[in-house]
């Protein structure tokens, strides 16, 4: 299957965990206030409720992927869980020629896994890796936004630089997907590096044994001596080894986790979040995941939602309050804003509150665009024609995605929820704009994951999520205006325009925000969750093993 395919379908799905969808009470890491002393050595076992398609971050834009190679792959630069921007495998950097240029003074003791020597040539071979036609990259490419050039200056320092000031660069030089490779292994091919054979990095872990629908497991890196500031640890990680096993049902993955079978496991589900809770053996840390909420996408372009006052009447008839507390049973925030309001710099406060359910309006407007007769199942209709919004869904349609079904009834809208097996059949669907609607979120600790959304380039044909097709002068400018601003205040700013026009236009429908739910038993330490919302292995350690 095309690698494009793949990721447009997938983002169907979500590609971060529909798990419990509220903020964290419990904090951010396990252990705490007298816990044992830190110890090496030992194993920790990890259930994941998602398996990468493909393993090569710089290929694939699945969140599992960023994740899953997190602990071998390191970046220029480190976020922290609060945000904050440090050095990792560059010392330091300046920004010239108002903001196009980013130079980076590099570690000089990095070695690759393979024994190779890291330096300014290896992060050249990277970034060209990325943009090469070749790799067919769906996301990391993106994350480079007006990407020109990268430029050796000497063995230690590299210049990138931008056809326009690109502010987001150094965050986004903080993800995985971005993530520096030994340079000898990128030579090994791209079906290499997309079947996770060839994954090789300079992080805390070597990648290990991989079995294909099974686990994949990972070991100690024992020359690893450049952590950066804020990791939690230093030197080589504590764990020997980590495991990470692939249980996509959620019924059995919190049974592999109260049995003891493993140490800890993510994406607990909503139904059995409480029992984990109570269970005096285990303990439960959880974080809201920055970047764009769980959202439904309105084509402002197709027949049905060209018209505003539809779209308006489609987002002012979904109660998303009663929904979120019903499909979540009580533990859900629901969204007021595209954006999550964990994601640096960029939410915008004010949102909320401010577009509450309304039938009456929706109803009212729906009168106004002509949607004025009833068929005999109670759903509105126009020159005999009913009034049905076509969602194209890859697999299964989401729980919520049904809820949202029986609400819109209500008012006589009807979603059609349109599911396939066939990727190459949903992803023709989005590239020829054939949907009224797509449900879809995206993790970035960054607002300029709004760029992904709204830019008027970025549409599913290009590798982009414009699901919404919007083509805005304005917003166009407002997301420039961001990407260029170098105070985190005017980037807020910007960013606060593009949320509240697509919601005044009714392009989207926030519904909830995705919270990453991690269960652990008692004995396992320093597990925490990064500025992503992912499990960080590297400080973490077991007792009694």
């Amino acid at each position: 299957m095309h690698p494009r395919r793949t990721v447009r379908t997938a983002a169907l799905l979500v590609p971060f965990a529909l798990a419990v969808a509220g903020c964290s009470s419990g904090g951010s890491g396990t252990g705490g206030a007298g816990a044992a002393a830190p110890r090496s050595g030992g194993t920790l076992t990890y259930a994941a409720d998602q398996e990468p398609d493909c393993w090569d971050p710089h290929a694939s834009a699945q969140d599992v992927t960023a994740f899953a190679q997190r602990p071998v792959f390191d970046s220029l630069v480190y976020q922290t869980p609060d945000g904050a921007l440090k050095p990792w495998l560059a010392t330091k950097w300046t920004i010239g020629d108002g903001g196009r240029t980013y130079t980076f003074a590099l570690r000089k003791d990095v070695t690759f896994h393979d024994r190779t020597r890291f330096d300014a040539a290896a992060v050249k071979a990277n970034f060209d890796h990325i943009t090469a036609k070749g790799t067919q990259s769906q996301y990391a490419a993106g994350l480079l936004g007006p990407y020109r050039s990268t430029t050796v200056k000497d063995k230690y320092t590299v210049q990138v630089r931008f056809s326009r000031p690109y502010a987001p660069f150094l965050q986004a030089a903080s993800t995985t997907n971005l993530g520096i490779a030994s340079p000898a292994s990128l030579d090994d091919g791209n079906d290499k590096l997309c079947a996770g054979t060839d994954s090789v990095g300079s992080g805390p872990f070597k990648a290990g044994r991989y079995a294909r629908g099974q686990q994949r497991v990972y070991t100690r890196n024992a020359a690893y001596a450049w952590a950066p500031q804020g990791a939690g640890h230093s030197g080589p990680a504590r764990l020997d080894q980590v495991t990470v096993r692939f249980v996509p049902e959620a019924a059995t993955r919190v049974g592999t986790l109260t049995s003891g079978q493993v140490d800890a496991a993510g994406a607990l589900p909503a139904n059995q979040y409480a029992a984990v809770a109570r269970n005096t053996r285990l303990g439960v840390v959880k974080k809201a995941t920055p970047g764009a909420v769980d959202s439904f996408y309105l084509n402002t372009t197709s027949p049905l939602f060209s018209d505003v006052r539809v779209r308006r009447a489609f987002q002012r008839a979904i109660d998303v309050d009663v929904l979120v507390k019903s499909v979540f049973l009580g533990t859900g925030t629901r969204a007021w804003s595209t954006l999550s309001p964990t994601t640096p710099h960029s939410y915008d406060a004010s949102l909320e509150k401010s577009w509450p359910v309304d039938r009456e309006l929706a109803g009212r407007l729906l009168d106004e665009a002509g949607w004025t007769g009833r068929d005999a199942k109670g759903y509105r209709t126009k020159n005999g024609k009913r009034l049905t919004v076509r969602a194209p869904v890859y697999g299964q349609p989401s729980v919520f995605a049904q809820a949202v079904q029986g609400d819109l009834r209500k008012s006589g809208i009807q979603l059609a929820l349109d599911a396939s097996t066939d990727a190459t059949e949903v992803s023709d669907r989005l590239d020829k704009g054939r949907y009224d609607v797509v449900e879809t979120g995206w993790a970035r600790a960054d607002g300029d994951i709004l760029s992904q959304f709204f830019l008027s380039t970025e549409t599913s044909v290009g590798g982009g999520h414009n699901f919404a097709h919007v083509a805005d002068d304005q917003v166009d400018r407002w997301l420039h205006a961001a990407q260029t601003a170098q105070q985190p205040a005017e980037r807020a700013a910007n960013y606060a325009e593009v949320q509240r026009w697509t919601l005044r236009q009714a392009a989207v429908v926030p519904a909830y925000v995705n919270t990453s739910v991690v269960g652990f038993s008692k004995k396992v330490h320093g597990l925490r969750l990064s500025i992503s919302a992912w499990p960080e292995f590297y400080g973490a350690w077991v007792e009694g093993r």
